[in-house]
């Protein structure tokens, strides 16, 4: 920004992502942290503000020692985009002034106070288009991505506004007499939130005054039930005066006259062009979401790509896709947003965005991507499909009748991209990636090539100046030569001349002109991006220098801050520190999950090979090879110390790892066991490894973590048998058989868990890892249906755990005992065993234990056949159980709707079932999702109450065609593993029936 910019000039945009515009221009506001210093200064403008307090803002009670110098960091990059003016220091603090009006939260304020002044001038329907203009100014979640405790109270206390702006505006509309038009918006909205009881009164009213008395009254039925059931209080005066006028007919009630025709609102009031009104939760209102991110300002060139884009997504008649295609760093993105952003105007309901590449390193799958939009249209999660089908079905029909442009970013194929086409025309598709997409219907194709040589040089001026660049035109001329006329490495080096005002450009062309560059990923005819890479990492001191290189070692997704220090050997603010320099210097991203930080594909590529261009770093490839096994050996004991805490605290369930973690330690332990030339013995040892993967695997509570634990015990398993390390292949194959069994492949499992038997007798390993051995091995026999040998297993367990002492997992093993007793039919002996167990979960005081123990009184009641008994202790072990425990309220949740049915209370039955498909879907439980997806087709066939005693489809053909449904994807989920639960849903299917037996495809990582 010019120095001179007046502060009046500047507006910004915090109802959503951030945004600072000068005079129409959007400015770089920096990172997602810079921003928040940005807004803890917005929100107080005018006045001073301590460095102690934007620390505070910014960290809370946790600083970094760096702290002060972050700010002050942050305050001098302000400082150049926005003008000393706007931003200066005062008396130890600092002082942001602006416009009273330059915050959108402001001119939100202004409407609403002006809605209020209409209002009471008993000019509803003004107000209620003032209210709509107010709500417009939102654009998502306020302040998205920005982090910070400041920042968060903020983005709370706008998304309660919004909520509380929202419902003035329905009751403005139902007021000036748009009842009819409201309700749908009001019953959705009344239904996200239940126990606003204002949102329910309204919804009574616009149904009241639309002629619907009946359903009025029904809404008010519905709210006392939930207040009752869920607070235990009556509704308030409000509710209850309201219901008795409905039901007196009460005169006062009656609909106004309409709103006036042509009514003009002030300028300031009107919604601007292209933005309706704001949405509620319903994905039939007006919702238009607009999540490009912001276009490049210096785009440049690319006169002839740009046209033939535009001209692909102007296509009359169907649904256009312009599919961008080029190598890594040509461009593609910028051209995509710089074409999106020019059509805004033609899309008006709405700009869709998202980049088909996850954040975990895997491409984003269909119905992944499908969720997200169908969430940013404001589907609520409850309601959005399970299928990918049905998704996609869902998702057409939003778009249906709009105009709507979707902008797929680094897309992987034609597979990827294809459910993710609208289905009628007025929509439009934007398509980048890194190869040319085929198979795409409606699909026009551009190239993307580097830029010719004039532009990169225009492109270079347009970072660094004019004057800067005319005054070494031959050098510029040969620096954009160099650096292969790519944008990326034009930009980076650009960039680093902009930052340096003491450097010329002739020095940048000596630096870069004695070497050849090549990245393998990124070429240009011979010419290679090496150049912008090896520049940039030039410029870092030493410590930066060496957090590239290591940081880059662990192939893993990405690393947090513990984790990034664990493998630099350096205290964690200082790794945190070192990471957020690397960003900023575009070395390193943010990853999608908070507070992590990943490499993009190719600056990881060249992170690896790096240390030749490293003075200082280590001098020849035995040093290399052992700093980075020393890494790993690190980032292991961090792992194995994290997770033998949350073994020793079960209950403690934030002390779990994530599914990211699960991801991470797969890949680690795969890398670590694959080491080439890996010596005997060498750290970090195979014994630790096993360990640290024995411990996540018993930790794990999410399906995610089979695959990535699968596919590293097996290379672990591999290692073991090669170096002889009996304690370490026992543990592998531990992990394998308990995987192999979760996910239903029980034979493959049995031989498995057989082997780790034999390896902890024959080689006397130690005892907690023969209890494992005897538990799982029973477990899986009791899978198998073989319940005297699951009762030996399982009383061997527990001899081992007591002669331990361990009574926690010693009161597990007895619930695993019971319910072998209760398969042998031995009942009595069943509810001992149980009752040992609720005992020691009692002097332990673990809710987890007692709730797994109420789950087995439930099924032994159940095989007693006392259904009703046994549905109410599932249901108090499903109030003990954490709901964020996905794969254990799942599989209780199957056993209820087991007893519901037995109990003849079909649609409780229907119930449980649609929950348990739902939570296992999300836990990645394969093999209990398709469980659940037969238990509910059979629910859904069962007779109801009062049904003749006849064939249902006489009677209910809805249901028994969703039953056949749920049966078939059930089917084709459970025969692929070999579950024996697959041969009993064949008869059900019908004409539905596969032909010939099921391929095996899963799981990909069974032993060899």
């Amino acid at each position: 920004m010019d120095q001179g910019t007046r502060p009046g000039g500047l507006r910004f945009e915090v109802l959503g992502p951030v945004r600072g515009l000068s005079d129409g221009v959007e400015l770089a506001l920096g990172s997602p942290q810079q921003q928040g210093l940005l807004l803890a200064l917005l929100f107080r403008a005018g006045r001073q503000v301590s460095g102690t307090q934007l620390i505070d803002d910014l960290w809370g009670e946790d600083p970094p020692a760096s702290a002060h110098g972050v700010i002050r960091t942050y305050v001098h990059r302000l400082r150049r985009v926005l003008g000393p003016d706007v931003l200066t220091s005062l008396g130890g603090g600092y002082l942001l002034v602006a416009d009273p009006e330059a915050l959108d939260t402001a001119r939100c304020e202004a409407r609403l106070a002006r809605a209020r002044t209409l209002r009471a001038e008993g000019r509803h329907a003004e107000a209620a288009a003032v209210l709509r203009a107010a709500l417009a100014l939102w654009r998502g979640e306020p302040m998205s991505g920005v982090p910070g405790p400041y920042v968060q109270r903020q983005r709370r206390e706008w998304e309660e506004r919004r909520l509380a702006v929202l419902e003035s505006c329905l009751e403005a509309e139902v007021e000036g007499g748009r009842s009819a038009e409201s309700v749908a918006e009001l019953a959705a909205l009344a239904e996200e939130h239940p126990l606003r009881e204002r949102l329910s009164e309204l919804l009574m009213l616009a149904l009241y005054r639309s002629g619907r008395q009946a359903d009025a009254l029904e809404v008010y039925r519905a709210a006392d039930r939930r207040l009752r059931t869920e607070l235990g209080v009556a509704p308030g005066p409000g509710l209850r005066d309201l219901h008795g006028r409905i039901l007196a007919a009460d005169a006062s009630l009656a609909a106004p006259a309409g709103p006036p025709s042509g009514t003009e609102l002030p300028e300031e009031d009107r919604t601007p062009a292209g933005a309706g009104p704001a949405a509620g939760p319903d994905p039939a209102t007006a919702l238009r979401p607009d999540q490009l991110p912001a276009a490049v300002a210096d785009f440049t060139g690319r006169a002839a790509e740009v046209a033939a884009v535009r001209a692909a997504l102007r296509e009359p008649g169907c649904v256009p896709v312009a599919a961008v295609a080029g190598m890594g760093g040509v461009g593609k993105t910028a051209l995509a947003l710089h074409v999106a952003h020019s059509l805004a105007d033609e899309f008006p309901d709405g700009r869709l965005y998202l980049d088909l590449h996850g954040a975990d390193g895997r491409p984003t799958r269909p119905e992944e991507a499908l969720a997200v939009f169908l969430r940013s249209f404001g589907v609520p999660v409850e309601a959005i499909p399970a299928g990918a089908a049905e998704r996609a079905a869902r998702y057409r029909s939003l778009l249906a009748g709009r105009r709507v442009l979707v902008l797929l970013d680094n897309a992987r194929d034609a597979e990827q991209v294809r459910p993710l086409l609208p289905g009628a025309a007025g929509c439009a598709v934007l398509v980048t990636s890194r190869t040319r997409i085929g198979a795409l219907p409606n699909a026009r194709f551009t190239e993307l090539p580097v830029l010719p040589a004039e532009e990169a040089v225009t492109l270079l001026t347009r970072v660094v100046g004019a004057e800067r660049v005319a005054a070494e035109a031959g050098p510029a001329g040969e620096l954009v030569r160099l650096c292969g006329q790519l944008p990326l490495a034009v930009r980076i080096l650009a960039a680093r001349l902009a930052c340096r005002p003491g450097w010329s450009v002739t020095r940048l062309v000596e630096q870069l002109g004695g070497s050849r560059y090549r990245l393998d990923a990124l070429r240009s005819g011979d010419l290679a991006v090496d150049s912008s890479f090896r520049f940039g990492f030039d410029q870092l001191d030493a410590e930066q220098a060496r957090a590239f290189r290591m940081l880059a070692v662990p192939e893993v997704p990405d690393l947090s801050a513990a984790e990034a220090a664990a493998v630099l050997d350096r205290p964690e603010a200082f790794a945190e520190e070192l990471a957020e320099s690397l960003v900023d210097c575009s070395m390193l991203e943010v990853s999608a999950s908070p507070d992590r930080y990943r490499y993009h594909d190719l600056l990881r590529d060249f992170a690896q090979r790096v240390d030749r261009f490293c003075p200082g770093g280590p001098s020849d490839q035995a040093e290399v090879d052992g700093e980075r096994v020393a890494a790993l050996a690190r980032l292991v004991d961090h792992h194995h110390a994290r997770v033998t805490a949350a073994l020793r605290a079960p209950t403690a369930r934030s002390a779990s790892p994530a599914v990211a973690d699960y991801v991470a330690v797969g890949a680690l332990v795969r890398q670590c066991a694959q080491l080439p030339g890996r010596p005997p013995g060498a750290a970090p040892g195979l014994g630790r490894l096993a360990e640290l993967l024995l411990g996540v695997c018993l930790s794990a509570d999410s399906g995610h973590a089979v695959r990535p634990l699968g596919h590293a015990a097996n290379a672990l398993l591999r290692a073991a048998l090669e170096e002889g390390e009996r304690t370490a292949e026992a543990r592998a194959r531990l992990v394998l058989g308990r995987l192999l069994a979760e996910v239903g492949s029980a034979s493959s499992a049995l031989a498995e868990l057989l082997r780790v038997r034999d390896l902890c007798t024959a080689h006397g390993l130690p005892q907690p890892l023969l209890a494992l051995a005897h538990g799982s091995l029973a477990a899986c026999f009791l899978q198998l249906g073989r319940a005297d040998e699951a009762v030996a297993g399982f009383s061997a367990a527990v001899a081992v755990r007591r002669q331990l002492g361990d009574r926690r997992a010693l009161a597990v093993e007895l619930l695993e005992l019971a319910g072998a007793f209760a398969r042998q039919g031995r009942f009595g002996a069943a509810s001992r065993v149980v009752d040992q167990s609720l005992m020691i979960g009692h002097d332990l005081a673990d809710r987890e234990l007692e709730a797994r123990a109420r789950d087995s009184l439930g099924s032994i009641a159940h095989d007693l056949g006392r259904p009703d008994q046994a549905v109410a202790h599932r249901r108090a072990a499903l109030a003990l159980t954490d709901p964020d425990d996905h794969r254990r309220t799942g599989r209780i949740l199957l056993r209820l709707g087991e007893s519901l049915r037995a109990a003849g209370r079909v649609p409780e039955a229907v119930e449980a079932a649609e929950r348990a498909v739902d939570v296992l879907t999300l836990d990645g439980d394969h093999r209990g999702r398709g469980l659940a997806l037969a238990a509910l087709g059979d629910a859904l066939a069962d007779p109801r109450p009062g049904d003749p005693e006849r064939p249902g489809d006489l009677e209910r053909p809805g249901d028994l065609a969703r039953a056949r449904a749920c049966w078939a994807e059930a089917h084709g989920i459970l025969a692929p593993i070999g579950s024996p639960e697959a041969e009993r849903l064949l008869p059900l299917l019908g004409e539905d029936r596969p032909a010939g037996p099921p391929r095996r495809s899963w799981p990909s990582w069974l032993p060899a």
